[in-house]
């Protein structure tokens, strides 16, 4: 009775301390099908009884008594409430036990998550239905590890009762190393055997075997599941011809074949979720250990990269050792080399070095190789000629073998042509580099890395701020042989590239240091370094110049020292750190002066002179870009003396001397127009605008500040960017027309808030009194 059914599901929903809502969560059905079943006023599906029972985690003779709660109900099928899934197709009422066989190994008690997953398979049984046409099939692929069995095994108890002809299963041992794959007919031979048919009139031929298999199937509503599948033709012959059949598949490999000329449907099993390896370790462990010690819990959880297989060994040895606490377990799991010794429970398939090999073992020699050489790459992503430097070899030759590395799971590719693997495969490829690459390979495939990133940065700055006199191509050695540098052709593929490769310059540039490899170490912290200051990344320049300042200091050159002292003031300076910013640039001028280095000299009194104004010492920053005035005009450098210009213009105009200040800006535009200086020019329209705005000349104030965002745009000089905005707005509500000023301010702040930069406060304020009082 539908009544005695709502007993039993509000009896164990509550025992496991659950609301209705954490219990849909878990299950799939909704929260209101869940309270009009517990009300006794319905009664359920089947397949809603398997899913509410796997969730609750009822034993086999709790479920049977739900099931028969149900069957012997004779309250009529109830409409699906509106935000419940539409009702599976009709089928023949289930017989009380079934007949065919059940060969489901044991499902997993703590199988967790998978909700999208289990929701696109249970999409498929609205396809097995006569008259479709064509048995369904589901392609499940993933990485070793992952789940994929446990997925398939799980769903298949959850609908083995729309299954009554039985529920046949197979390891066709793609990727065993120790045995030789299942071929179909042996499949076919076992499958028979269990469908009852007699010995004596299974065919001897492979083929009729397998026709006879295909015909015994017609017909009947079986599920089939082939599991750790190599490739299409392995399961093929396998596929039945009855719509009323669906048959599961798993593989490490992604099978296009079957997809595209079987129909099948693909499901790529990823990592689990943060949220549910949380929830496999508190099934596991027990909610209250983990939510005490949630901190050790994720960082667990991430050092097992969120694969089921390390979790799930984590976990076993965690529960093996009650009292241990569980950073106990993280601090043994930081150590990347000891990493896949610690994640073994003693058996083959419960070691994830084991398992992965089984992987490994079944590349080509040239594929396997370069999965073991990315284990060099410090990761997260890495582009096609990255690649192809790193291995040495030709960008189409590559490519190919990262789509083999792809289609083996041993990679992924999160968008079009950039390729990743988690942190436990990578151990695996960096261990089997060691082992099996000699160490010249190892050193020369490093070497073409880092000179493929260097030289590859290098061209990017040269396109990006060739109009920038601040910025000087570096004194390079050539590439090693085999490095293909990206082809970036003009200023917005290079920023473009800038952006996609920031994140790996930061793990490239770390490595190296770590390496000794100093000079490189450096060069590609310079030719980094002014992207990361126009673009505002002060955590990144700050952390880049601190590991150029190192890695100079040890190779004991001035120069680089010198540079990486100013750039530290200028992330310094751009913080509002001025003291360290002041002492930073002091050592730079100091060493830059010993040098003889008189363009990097006036640059840097330049910066002070920014240092100064910042803690509004307007006076002592006119002297200093006199100072820099002096010396550029000594040595003949005009977008030099175009910058000290404008920088004397700038800060006579914080002083209030507007008039003196306009000669200086305008003389200063004049000659960074002469040399093709871009962003001079746009520093100096700023200026001027700034200048006309403080005289109330507004309307000569707009077109300035627009010549000035205009070229800010085009050189990609993204933070200085809101500055303009700011302005344009203060001008825009000097005119009265509080709309553009509202405007600019909002795009200036975004920018400010993208980059976490403190003057958001201010254009924050701005706004805030904007709308409620309609001033600034």
């Amino acid at each position: 009775m539908a009544a005695v059914f709502a007993a039993l599901l509000r009896e164990r929903r509550l025992s496991m301390g659950w609301s209705q809502d954490e219990l849909a969560d878990r299950s799939g059905v909704s929260a209101r099908s869940i309270s009009a079943l517990e009300a006794g006023g319905r009664r359920p599906r089947m397949s809603s009884v398997v899913r509410l029972a796997e969730a609750l985690g009822v034993d086999p003779d709790t479920r049977a008594r739900w099931l028969t709660a149900v069957r012997d109900g004779d309250a009529p099928e109830a409409v699906p409430a509106p935000d419940e899934a539409p009702p599976l197709p009709a089928r023949p009422p289930l017989p009380a036990a079934q007949s065919g066989p059940r060969q489901l190994p044991m499902a997993i008690r703590h199988f967790t998550g998978r909700a999208p997953e289990l929701r696109v398979l249970d999409a498929l049984l609205a396809d097995v239905t006569p008259g479709c046409g064509a048995v369904v099939i589901s392609a499940i692929a993933g990485t070793a590890g992952v789940g994929k069995t446990t997925l398939a095994v799980h769903f298949g108890h959850r609908v083995a009762d729309r299954f009554p002809d039985g529920q046949l299963f197979a390891n066709l041992r793609g990727f065993d190393p120790a045995r030789t794959p299942v071929d179909a007919a042996e499949v076919a031979r076992g499958f028979l055997d269990a469908l009852g048919v007699p010995a004596l009139r299974v065919p001897a031929d492979p083929d009729g075997q397998l026709a006879l298999l295909r015909s015994r199937l017609a017909g009947t509503r079986t599920l089939i599941v082939l599991d750790n599948v190599r490739e299409a033709e392995q399961v093929r012959p396998l596929l039945p011809g009855s719509p009323t059949c669906l048959v599961v598949v798993t593989s490490r490999n992604r099978l296009p074949g079957l997809v595209a000329l079987d129909g099948a449907v693909p499901l790529a099993l990823d990592v689990l979720s943060r949220e549910e390896a949380r929830e496999l370790f508190a099934r596991r462990l027990g909610a209250a250990t983990v939510d005490e010690q949630q901190d050790a819990a994720d960082e667990l959880i991430e050092l097992c990269a969120r694969l089921p297989l390390a979790l799930n060994i984590a976990a076993a040895r965690a529960a093996d050792h009650p009292g241990t606490p569980l950073d106990v377990w993280a601090r043994e799991l930081r150590d990347s080399r000891m990493r896949l010794d610690l994640l073994s429970a003693g058996d083959s398939r419960a070691d994830v070095r084991v398992v992965l090999s089984w992987s490994y073992r079944a590349l080509a020699p040239q594929a396997a190789r370069l999965f073991r050489l990315l284990g060099l790459h410090p990761g997260p992503t890495i582009s096609v000629a990255a690649a192809a430097s790193l291995a040495g070899r030709s960008l189409s030759r590559t490519r190919a073998l990262l789509e083999d590395l792809h289609r083996a799971h041993l990679i992924t590719a999160p968008e079009h042509g950039r390729y990743t693997f988690h942190d436990l495969l990578r151990a695996y490829a960096a261990e089997q580099a060691a082992a099996l690459e000699p160490p010249d390979g190892r050193a020369g495939a490093t070497r073409r890395m880092l000179d493929h990133y260097l030289h590859t940065a290098h061209r990017a700055a040269c396109l990006a701020y060739a109009d920038d006199a601040a910025w000087q191509p570096l004194d390079l050695a050539g590439p090693a042989a085999g490095v293909t540098p990206e082809e970036l052709g003009d200023r917005q593929r290079a920023l473009a590239w800038y952006r996609e490769e920031q994140p790996v310059l930061e793990r490239v540039v770390d490595s190296s240091h770590a390496a000794g490899s100093d000079v490189h170490t450096w060069q590609l912290v310079g030719a980094q370094v002014p992207y990361l200051l126009k673009s505002g990344l002060w955590q990144q320049w700050q952390r880049a110049s601190e590991t150029a300042l190192a890695a100079a200091e040890r190779t004991g050159d001035l120069g680089r020292r010198a540079h990486a002292h100013r750039w530290l003031g200028q992330v310094h300076r751009s913080q509002d750190r001025q003291p360290e910013a002041q002492r930073e640039l002091r050592l730079a001028l100091g060493l830059f002066e010993a040098l003889g280095d008189r363009p990097r000299e006036g640059r840097t009194r330049l910066d002070l002179a920014i240092a100064h104004g910042e803690v509004r010492a307007d006076a002592e920053a006119v002297a200093e870009s006199r100072r820099a005035l002096e010396l550029f005009e000594s040595i003949g450098d005009p977008s030099g003396q175009a910058l000290a210009l404008n920088s004397i213009g700038w800060y006579l105009a914080q002083q209030g001397e507007l008039r003196e200040a306009l000669p200086h800006c305008r003389r200063g535009l004049e000659l960074a127009r002469e040399v093709g200086n871009l962003p001079g020019q746009s520093s100096i329209w700023d200026s001027i605008g700034f200048i006309h705005h403080q005289l109330g000349e507004y309307q000569e104030a707009l077109p300035a500040y627009r010549e000035s965002l205009s070229l800010r745009r085009a050189v990609g000089d993204y933070f200085l960017q809101a500055d303009i905005h700011t302005h344009l707005g203060d001008t825009h509500l000097a005119l009265g027309d509080t709309d553009a000023a509202r405007a600019d301010w909002t795009r200036g702040l975004a920018i400010l808030e993208d980059l976490q930069h403190r003057d958001a406060d201010a254009v924050r304020a701005r706004l805030h009194r904007l709308d409620a009082t309609g001033r600034p």
